[in-house]
């Protein structure tokens, strides 16, 4: 019996929650939860041991984080589907997480932790793109040519940004429905990474 559990156990795309509690997103603001909720959410159901092999991560560490996000309902304790009560089995509760604006309306502790969030994931998206060139030199050739790192600086309105925001969350939302038809199992298919940022450009 393996310690994933990559089919039947992941959550499905529209499980998602909108986050502004300021507890949760100082819990959420740490690269290597982001990391924990990641995997849980790609490779579903999994032990703390598995999780701590994949992020190179002590055990305690994992258990601990896994702890800290349980605390905020992001991810919870599930049984061992083997029966095995010397491992712990966890899942992520969401899909993804989506942010409510700036956090400023709900506060100014909110709109700190919100901040705080924001550049924590940054830094997780670095970290991850890091993780990405290291291993490049060894990818199949396919995959480093379809590989892209691209960005515009575009003359909107804030009502033109969120318009072209919802056209290409819709792009984003028809490949989900295509890339769910894959199996695990099925060759050349692997986990494809899509980060989509918009912001005012300052330089």
């Amino acid at each position: 019996m393996t310690d994933t559990i990559p089919d039947e156990a992941r959550l499905p795309e529209d499980a998602a929650v909108t986050v502004t509690n300021a507890d949760t997103l100082r819990i959420m603001a740490s690269p290597i939860r982001m990391r924990i909720l990641g995997t849980l959410r790609v490779n579903g159901e999994q032990t703390v041991g598995s999780i701590s092999e994949q992020l190179g991560e002590a055990p305690g560490a994992i258990s601990y984080h896994l702890g800290q996000l349980a605390a905020a309902g992001l991810v919870e304790k599930v049984k061992s589907p083997d029966g095995d009560r010397r491992k712990s089995w966890w899942k992520a509760c969401q899909s993804a997480i989506r942010l409510e604006g700036s956090g400023e309306k709900n506060g100014a502790d909110n709109a700190k932790a919100m901040d705080m969030f924001r550049r924590s994931a940054a830094l997780s998206y670095e970290m991850a793109y890091e993780r990405f060139l290291d291993k490049l030199p060894e990818l199949p050739r396919e995959w480093a040519d379809a590989c892209t790192s691209d960005d515009h600086v575009l003359r909107l309105t804030a009502e033109e940004m969120s318009s072209m925001l919802e056209e290409l969350n819709e792009v984003v939302r028809r490949w989900q429905i295509k890339a769910g038809v894959h199996g695990d199992n099925e060759p050349g298919v692997e986990p494809v990474a899509l980060i989509l940022q918009a912001f005012r450009w300052f330089s």
